[in-house]
């Protein structure tokens, strides 16, 4: 992540993709950096081609940004690849932020393909918004919603989510999912009778010793994205945030499962914070 670095959001001219501003908007006032907003062309032109688009993109965002209250942005328009040109912009960014169904407008890019790609790829957090319904931004004292597995590199994710929340004043609930892996491999074999059990209080454990005062923990047995699912519905939480490993575009050919499921089928913005790359 670039120290200071822009809120870079990608745009394709539908009103789908639109719904990202709403999201960064709330980013901005939260985090004060600056927003540049990105077109992709894939196909190159003429210089004039190109000038007139950058022309009517320029024209397009900034009266968006005007729409949206984010004040004054920068605009600018790429020629290439949809995922790759917004991955290479975002090495210079502090977030992404892009709908995830977004279509058409200037048919430069399909957004939910590239979505998922920039999602995959990005080296910096992605803040997801689904694009579903008309979106609503964080914050109105909804909490922050923390998916934690147990391990550092989730809690990489807890860190930024604890800096958003106290900047937004929103409270923060941490989630702890846990379940009994079923056995593999040896007919008839069989786990403690106490193993739950143990598996609960470690769980619980956790989950104190990592919470500070304020947050609010849960403890849920079961398939992780769907209890991620089921609680942030029950907190009427306004933001989930989770972590993923970042390997780069090439490398990385799909998220881990709990957080792809929970990116692809919740109606609220996720944050996806990269715990590592090459």
């Amino acid at each position: 992540m670039a120290e200071n670095g822009p809120i870079l959001i990608p745009l394709d001219g539908s009103s789908l993709a639109e719904y990202a501003l709403v999201d960064a908007a709330w980013l901005k006032q939260v985090t004060g950096l600056p927003v540049r907003l990105i077109h992709v062309m894939e196909h190159d032109g003429t210089p004039e081609e190109r000038q007139h688009a950058a022309e009517k993109f320029r024209e397009y965002a900034t009266a968006q940004a005007e729409k949206h209250g984010l004040g004054e942005v920068t605009c600018d328009v790429v020629v290439g690849p949809p995922a790759k040109e917004i991955l290479q912009a975002a090495e210079t960014a502090s977030y992404v932020v892009i709908a995830t169904h977004g279509r058409g407008g200037f048919k430069a890019m399909v957004l939910g393909s590239v979505a998922d790609k920039v999602i995959r790829g990005s080296k910096v957090p992605v803040l997801a918004e689904p694009g579903t319904e008309a979106p609503e931004p964080p914050g109105n004292g909804r909490p922050i919603l923390v998916a934690l597995d147990g391990s550092e590199d989730a809690e990489k994710g807890l860190a930024l989510a604890r800096e958003l929340a106290a900047k937004a004043e929103l409270p923060l609930v941490l989630l702890r999912a846990y379940s009994v892996p079923p056995p593999a491999g040896i007919e008839f074999s069989y786990y403690p009778a106490d193993l739950s059990a143990t598996l609960e209080a470690a769980a619980r454990e956790y989950l104190q010793a990592t919470a500070k005062p304020g947050e609010r923990t849960v403890l849920v047995q079961g398939d992780a994205a769907t209890a991620i699912l089921e609680v942030a519905e029950q907190e009427k939480a306004s933001l989930i945030v989770m972590t993923s490993t970042g390997k780069g575009l090439l490398k990385r050919l799909a998220l881990g499962s709990t957080t792809d499921r929970v990116v692809h089928r919740t109606h609220r913005p996720v944050l996806v914070v990269p715990t590592h790359h090459d």
